[in-house]
Order: C-alpha cells, then structure tokens, then sequence
C-alpha cells in the first residue's frame, strides 16, 4: 500500500453489525494496514444506538485475516485496567496475534455522568491513566503482577493465557502532557486527533519524552486521525456532506478534496512528523473515499528520509 502506515476507523455509531462487518472485509481488501473501532457508550451523533466497542472486535477478528484491529482508544474509566488486560489477552489469540491495544484517559463527560462512572479532574485522570497503563502492561508481559497505587491496587494477579503476540503493543491516544508522557514512557504507539499544522509540535514533544525516557526516537509510532472526504469535484463533496449528520458537517479535523489535492495534504502530515494516517470514517461509510487513499493517493505517499 504504502510506505506510511494506512488504518481506518469506523464508527460503531448508527450503523447495523453487517454493515460494519462488509465495511471493514473491504476496508482489509483494499490493502490497509490497521483496523479501529471507537471505544464509547454514548454517540456522538445524539440518541442514536452505538455498539459496543469490544464486542465489535470479537467479531472483526473472527471476520479478517490480516489487518492489524483494536479500539481507538479504550478510556481506562470504562473498566479496571487489570480486565482490561484479560480482554486484550483474550482477543489476540482469536485474531491470530494482530491486536494493538489503544488506551486513553477518558474524556467525554456526558457518557460517564449517564452511566455513572467516575471521571474525576484533569490531575485525576492524569494519574489514573497512567497507573491503569503500568498495570496492562505488567498483565500482558509478567507471569504475575502485584501493584499498589493511589487509584489500584493488585495483589498475584495473572492475565492468562497470554497474548500470542510476545510483546502485545499499546497505542496512548491524547495530545495533553500526560498522554505525550505515558506514551513515551510504557507505549509503543502513539495517536492524536490533529491536522498536518498542529501536529509537528505534539511530535516534537513525544520525541522529547522518548530521550527523557532513553528511548530511541523511532521506539513509539506516531499517528494522526482525522476525517477525509476524496472527490473528483466539490459539488460531489457537497453531496458527500449531505449524507452526514448535520454533527458531522462542520468539522474541524476533515480534509478533502481530489486526489492530488489529498495527497499533497496528507504528504504535509508525514512531513510534521506522522509515521502513520489513520482516517476516522462516520456512519453512512464512504467507501469511495477509501477506495480512492488506497488505489489513488497511498502509494505515492512518502516517508521523510
């Protein structure tokens, strides 16, 4: 496909089990390196159903063969981090080895006061997350872990059996301090909602953490997500936004255009520092503009040398 690192994903909001199941068999058809799913109880599109993320994973790893699946991200307010590691553990084997495990803070308010689930301050969840990420990845990796924080406390606790992955990589998804930080120190890759301007100072950072940590700079893959509409006209974008929720409409984090027009655009990416594009896709799927990244503008992306 490409030299830079391709992914989708799909929205598990206002969309039915099959139409996710058909997209995302076309999405590894077409030659995309990674698979994603959002981790969220409640949509963003209003009172529209939203399935559940990991449930939807179970089911992607059953239905593909090659492409590389996790949830982008799995806020750690959801659940314990130690289940959270069984279910990663648990999930690898039935994809064949090919999960990444996004993880991220938590940050919309509104599902967890639905759902009565603690969110805490900015300096709570801050330390919480990275507490919650030092226990997956002692789960994943050490025959028993035992952990005594502010906000867990393990005690002989094992995740068997384990990942068939030997090292099962963690994705931290933010761009705050915190979240460049816990990424640098425990995470293998790192991804923020960004366009191509905002991101060369949150890479900068993320590289910096890395030689704090003594890291090499290429030991955390960095990624950006964003939403890409590609057309041969902007009337035939025009059209493509009309089939959005109006929610959808004015979106800070899209880009679109033609295809030499989006090459030059997601090139600009690569340049502020991206090793890989991972293209957020809202419900009704535009395959379209999946197909045209994959056959029209992904090949001719390259890395910065």
């Amino acid at each position: 496909m490409s030299a830079v690192h391709l992914g989708v994903q799909l929205a598990t909001s206002g969309i039915t089990w099959r139409d996710l199941r058909d997209a995302a068999t076309r999405v590894e058809s077409l030659g995309y390196d990674s698979l994603w799913v959002p981790d969220h109880l409640v949509a963003w599109e209003g009172a529209v159903p939203r399935l559940e993320a990991w449930q939807v994973l179970a089911g992607l790893a059953a239905v593909t063969s090659r492409i590389r699946i996790g949830p982008l991200v799995s806020p750690v307010t959801f659940r314990h981090p130690a289940v959270l590691a069984k279910m990663a553990a648990a999930l690898d084997p039935i994809s064949g080895g090919r999960v990444i495990l996004g993880l991220g803070a938590g940050g919309m308010a509104e599902e967890h006061r639905r759902f009565g689930l603690p969110l805490g301050t900015a300096s709570e969840r801050r330390e919480r997350f990275e507490e919650a990420v030092t226990i997956v990845r002692s789960l994943l990796d050490e025959p028993v872990s035992s952990f005594e924080g502010k906000h867990y406390r393990l005690r002989d606790a094992r995740a068997e059996p384990k990942p068939v992955q030997p090292h099962l990589p963690l994705l931290i998804g933010g761009t705050g301090v915190g979240a460049l930080r816990v990424a640098a120190n425990l995470g293998d890759w790192w991804n923020g909602i960004a366009l191509a301007p905002s991101l060369a100072e949150k890479v900068g950072m993320l590289r910096a953490y890395l030689a704090e940590a003594g890291r090499r700079p290429d030991e955390v893959v960095a990624t950006a997500s964003f939403r890409l509409i590609i057309r041969s006209s902007e009337a035939a974008v025009a059209r493509r936004l009309e089939e959005l929720d109006p929610g959808w409409r004015d979106d800070a984090y899209r880009i679109s255009g033609d295809a030499p027009s989006v090459k030059e655009q997601l090139q600009a990416f690569v340049r502020a520092g991206a090793d890989g594009l991972i293209v957020q896709c809202p419900a009704p799927f535009d395959l379209e503009t999946l197909e045209r990244l994959a056959d029209d503008v992904g090949p001719h992306l390259e890395r910065e040398r």
